[in-house]
């Protein structure tokens, strides 16, 4: 592997975390991973957003509950159910070639999704092509992971899982934003949405030609990471995390909160994007209506998952780990049983960042538990099944809610059983670690 510039190692007095994960963009192989990753979460994120624009805010079609649940069925799904599995596949395939060889499929998906849509083509022809394009995607995002210990060194690993990941959401974003804003310019019909959609390759070819520049193993896999029987690996793996899981009850209960709270904020999301769908019409001062309306609201979840990364250690060193949990639980329930009901632009636009607040600080929390609290040997495989759970009860929330949301989103019954559950489950999680801790 190629010689790396010496970088603060993790832990190193005198720096602070995102200054310790800023050094190592003096590393030339991270640089081009991270390049590699940016590129294609900017293709991924505009992407969705033409997919979003083609289905539900075109006028020429019509959407419901149920198509949107589809959509992030679609969307989503793949990242549990192909995941774990791309993963172990990628213990005996040369990463690189995997990533450009998923990514110029893609390219081929993409540009035969546009032309669909170009021809008028129905909501669940585009579904089942955004389908493959998102299977293909878990390949190339497998490989990035799984690449990523190659081009740092030992002892920096988490800052750099952290630095990818954060820049790969914001360029997810900014991907959808992308997409926004070329559909305001070209037209909201099937021909200017097709346009944009084709426009995605342009930024997955610039991902192929980044992951070129790499030598053929440079991203692994290693002879001592390669497996005989990879699919029956990641099966036994996945057993054996939820065992590992039920034996550790903190692990086991940290884990069935965030999964919770994902819930919720899958139901939430499912409810704003129907007010703005069928229920906004008319501007609020800088608030729009719409897909444009959507568009802010993405920007003010987005800095809600920002300040609830940077906010909760400062939280957890001045309140603890359990009361921040548990604090942030009841506030999640407040604002829900307060702005819910309102359906308001100006009640949503306050309501989402604070939900993306409290679940981005619970899920860091549960984060550090996991890896404090599970066994090293067995830290890898609960946090596959972690993630993948987190995935199905997202899709999950869609997947009911479509059937007990109304048309345009307005069910104040279901609001008051989300601030139930939110307050339960928080109320219900400071208990249980309570009586775990005095055990």
């Amino acid at each position: 592997m190629t010689t790396q510039p010496a970088v603060p190692r993790a832990g190193t007095g005198g720096m602070n975390a995102p200054s310790r994960a800023l050094a190592l963009l003096r590393l030339p192989d991270l640089r081009r991973l991270i390049g590699v990753r940016m590129c294609s979460s900017l293709g991924d994120g505009a992407f969705q957003g033409a997919l979003v624009s083609a289905v539900f805010f075109n006028p020429t079609r019509q959407s419901s509950a149920a198509g949107i649940a589809a959509a992030f069925a679609v969307l989503l799904l793949p990242y549990s159910v192909i995941g774990p599995f791309a993963g172990a596949l990628l213990d005996r395939w040369s990463r690189r070639t995997v990533i450009i060889v998923a990514t110029t499929l893609r390219i081929a998906l993409v540009l035969a999704v546009s032309t669909a849509m170009a021809g008028g083509a129905a909501s669940y022809l585009l579904f089942v092509g955004a389908l493959l394009v998102t299977g293909a995607a878990r390949f190339v995002g497998s490989g990035l992971s799984a690449g990523l210990p190659h081009t740092v060194p030992a002892g920096t690993l988490v800052p750099a899982n952290a630095l990818a990941v954060s820049l790969g959401a914001i360029a997810t974003a900014a991907g959808g934003g992308f997409a926004i804003v070329m559909r305001g310019l070209l037209g909201d019909t099937d021909g200017p949405v097709a346009i944009v959609t084709a426009s995605v390759t342009l930024f997955y070819a610039a991902a192929i030609l980044l992951a070129r520049r790499f030598e053929a193993l440079a991203l692994g896999p290693d002879a001592q990471e390669r497996r005989a029987t990879p699919l029956r690996a990641v099966a036994a793996g996945l057993t054996s995390a939820v065992g590992h899981a039920w034996r550790r009850p903190t692990v086991s209960a940290a884990i069935t909160l965030v999964v919770t709270v994902r819930f919720c904020f899958g139901m939430a999301t499912l409810v704003i994007l129907l007010l703005y769908q069928h229920h906004f019409t008319e501007q609020v001062g800088p608030l729009m209506p719409g897909l444009a309306g959507v568009g802010e609201v993405l920007a003010a979840i987005a800095l809600g998952l920002l300040a609830g990364a940077v906010a909760t250690p400062l939280l957890v060193r001045h309140l603890g780990r359990t009361p921040t949990m548990v604090s942030l639980m009841v506030l999640a329930a407040v604002t829900v049983a307060v702005l819910g009901p309102r359906f308001t632009l100006v009640a949503t636009i306050v309501a989402a960042p604070i939900l993306a607040f409290t679940y981005q600080a619970v899920k860091v929390c549960v984060d550090a538990i996991v890896q404090m609290d599970a066994d090293d040997a067995f830290v890898g495989r609960v946090f596959a099944l972690y993630d993948t759970l987190n995935n199905v009860f997202y899709v999950g929330a869609f997947v009911i809610g479509a059937m007990v949301v109304p048309f345009d989103g307005r069910s104040v019954a279901l609001i008051v059983a989300m601030a139930a559950v939110y307050l339960a489950a928080g109320l219900a999680y400071g208990a249980g670690a309570r009586a775990l801790a005095r055990r």
